[in-house]
């Protein structure tokens, strides 16, 4: 374990001579090593093709029957925004029209932009917010933009560069919350501060409504348009990622606190009731409501009214999301990680689940829900199945298959397996393994994320299979604990001074597949992002022998630094404090950077960061690379020069980053003449 000298604390400084010489030492070797060849070439090749394939499915936004839509080809690599209409798109014949192209944005704003979001107002949907990224971070310009005139709005709501959120209350007025100034910011560097500005207004002019302490997180403010009642105005204030309070803006700006539960999540607002997702119990009025069920909560004038449970999931089951229409809540839970979809109304008897149409088994994705009516997109896939758009009319009971993604694989012979690993403490941890077959040569990734209660579902592994499972090679995806496959008390046993037991879970996992001969440590590479590329390299500190190789992806890595490096402060509530003597403990016992070993051996590491993620700082991939090198050990850093957190911001970056990664693999655990 690391002395309390931090050798590598310059590269906290991204400015820093020797930080910025590290990097390009570090990520030339990485692509003279990994980037090159017939293999990585036909892959990354392969990739981009696949990504402009016109067979793809166009997820879109409908909105009064015309469904927009972004775009990226290689005439167009930072893409553009089009639409068509909602007749010729159900048709299979699209008649697009292009409205806008983010590389237009460059000049006006003298920076290299890419598209972050398009923010409609849904009764005048003509009335854009463009939210542009400087190189893929999440600080983004926002301008507003009229679709129907095709130009920016002169004097309209733009706002510079930074992390501040803006919604649309009306096409006259505008929802900020902002982060261009130090002043506004929390000390996890996001806004604190809302103000309500009016069209024609200068920020100086608009009317502040509330403002949280600069210890808290971040808060939020938006306009819930009820088709069944009238519109009300909301703040969310929180004081960390689980805790936070919820307020109703009433008529004369005023915020009137709500009294919800401090750790519950505002779900929807329907028939004049707010849906609130709960993660605790909730006692009240002589009433108790369990942790994990849906609530639907009467308010009259920031007056909370009577309570009525909607739904409450049993023991294997977990609420993943929550959508509204005009009549109708929807809730998408999973079952021992399997999805299904439920539908409720609301009458003179309360609250009633309604029938739908039986749906295809796989993981399951709201993606539109065109306000004003009761049709939603859904999309749905397996591991081996290909996504299907399908369109559901809730009012009518109507499914019907609107598109089907073209197959990237040829599944013959491949298998779906469920098993479960047995935990430290007795606890069955599910995972999935698919391939052909299952033996101790077989090349196997071990996917995790295992964090903020997000679960890990059965999508169709597209790349994965194109590339991996094609060559007769395995993919586990390991839902250990920290996610949210089992509701919240899942995600509560690997919180905080718990985090560790993740780690458990990993190592659960692989164990379990060795003994019962499933892969052998020797074939097989562990790989996770963020969260998840903190439990890979804890697992691969403590366990480095079983193990072939690790992919770790925008990673944390120093956990007693984590809360004063870019956003870390905002998940104090996922890891605990280090100025917490308890908390410190458990957090340097979870560290990576702090628990590399001099005299230990380690399997070959692939780490990625971008210069550009605003979330979680580089310096986490940079010190635990530069450590590992400097204890002599096969680790490789890849930095690629767009893309932020989230990964390639263009087509190209997306499929060179892939084909490095798949690379990599080829030649450490799929490869006799490994590294």
């Amino acid at each position: 374990m690391m002395t309390n000298t931090d050798l590598f604390a310059y590269l906290e400084d991204l400015n820093d001579e020797r930080t910025l010489a590290l990097i390009q030492q570090a990520d030339a070797a990485t692509q003279a090593e990994f980037a090159t060849g017939a293999e990585y070439e036909a892959v990354r090749d392969d990739m981009v093709t696949i990504l402009r394939d016109e067979q793809q499915i166009p997820f879109c936004q409908e909105h009064r029957a015309r469904m927009y839509h972004f775009y990226q080809s290689a005439e167009f690599p930072k893409g553009v925004y089009r639409v068509c209409s909602a007749a010729s798109y159900r048709a299979g014949l699209p008649e697009w029209k292009i409205l806008f192209s983010v590389a237009d944005f460059d000049e006006l704003l003298g920076d290299d932009v890419y598209l972050q979001g398009v923010a409609h107002y849904v009764q005048a949907p003509e009335h854009v917010l463009i939210s542009l990224s400087a190189g893929g971070a999440d600080a983004a310009y926002t301008i507003e933009f009229n679709l129907n005139e095709g130009k920016v709005v002169e004097g309209g709501f733009h706002f510079p560069l930074s992390k501040s959120i803006i919604s649309w209350r009306d096409t006259e007025s505008v929802w900020i919350c902002p982060a261009w100034d130090e002043r506004q910011l929390t000390q996890a560097g996001y806004p604190r501060q809302v103000w309500l500005m009016q069209r024609g207004q200068t920020f100086a002019q608009a009317q502040p409504v509330l403002e949280m302490p600069a210890d808290g997180m971040m808060v939020n403010a938006w306009r819930y348009l009820d088709s069944q009642g009238a519109p009300i105005d909301l703040i969310e204030a929180a004081s960390g990622f689980y805790h936070k309070q919820y307020y109703q803006v009433m008529a004369d700006l005023s915020a009137k606190p709500l009294g919800l539960p401090d750790d519950c999540e505002l779900m929807g607002y329907l028939y004049g009731q707010l849906l609130v997702q709960l993660r605790s119990g909730w006692q009240r009025a002589n009433r108790s409501y369990p942790a994990g069920s849906l609530v639907a909560v009467k308010l009259h004038k920031g007056e909370l009214g009577a309570a009525e449970v909607i739904f409450q999931p049993k023991n294997t089951q977990a609420i993943e999301s929550i959508e509204t229409t005009r009549r109708f809540v929807l809730v998408s839970i999973l079952d021992n990680v399997s999805s299904r979809l439920l539908a409720w109304q609301f009458g003179s008897n309360g609250w009633q689940e309604v029938s739908l149409p039986n749906l295809p088994d796989g993981a399951l994705e709201i993606t539109d829900q065109p306000w004003g009516g009761d049709v939603v997109y859904l999309a749905i896939s397996s591991f081996l199945d290909p996504l299907t758009l399908y369109t559901l009319d809730v009012h009518l009971g109507e499914l019907c298959v609107m598109r089907r993604q073209p197959q990237q694989f040829d599944a013959a012979g491949m298998q779906v397996k469920q098993f479960s690993a047995a935990a430290s403490d007795g606890t069955f941890i599910p995972y999935f393994h698919v391939g052909k077959h299952m033996n101790k040569e077989m090349p196997t990734i071990v996917y995790v994320y295992g964090g903020f209660g997000m679960p890990q579902l059965p999508y169709y592994l597209g790349s994965i299979g194109r590339y991996w499972l094609a060559k007769g090679y395995a993919f586990v995806l390991a839902n250990i604990r920290g996610g949210g496959e089992f509701g919240p008390q899942w995600h509560e046993a690997a919180r905080g001074i718990h985090k560790h037991v993740s780690v458990d879970d990993l190592l659960a996992v692989l164990d379990d597949l060795y003994s019962h001969g499933r892969a052998s440590a020797m074939h097989t590479a562990i790989q996770g992002g963020s969260n998840g590329g903190l439990v890979v390299a804890a697992a691969f500190c403590r366990q480095p022998q079983c193990m072939g190789a690790m992919v770790c992806e925008v990673p944390l890595t120093d956990m007693l630094r984590y809360p004063y490096l870019s956003a870390g402060s905002s998940w104090v509530d996922e890891y605990g404090d280090p100025v917490d003597s308890v908390e410190k403990n458990a957090l340097l016992q979870l560290s990576p950077y702090h628990n590399l070993g001099k005299l230990q051996h380690y399997p070959p590491v692939l780490i990625t960061t971008n210069l550009h993620d605003d979330r979680v700082h580089p310096s986490h991939a940079l010190k635990f690379f530069a450590r590992l090198r400097s204890l002599r050990q096969p680790v490789w850093l890849a930095v690629p020069d767009t893309g932020g957190h989230a990964g390639g911001a263009t087509q190209e970056n997306t499929a060179a980053e892939l084909a490095l990664i798949m690379n990599f693999l080829y030649k450490t655990i799929a490869d006799d003449d490994s590294i």
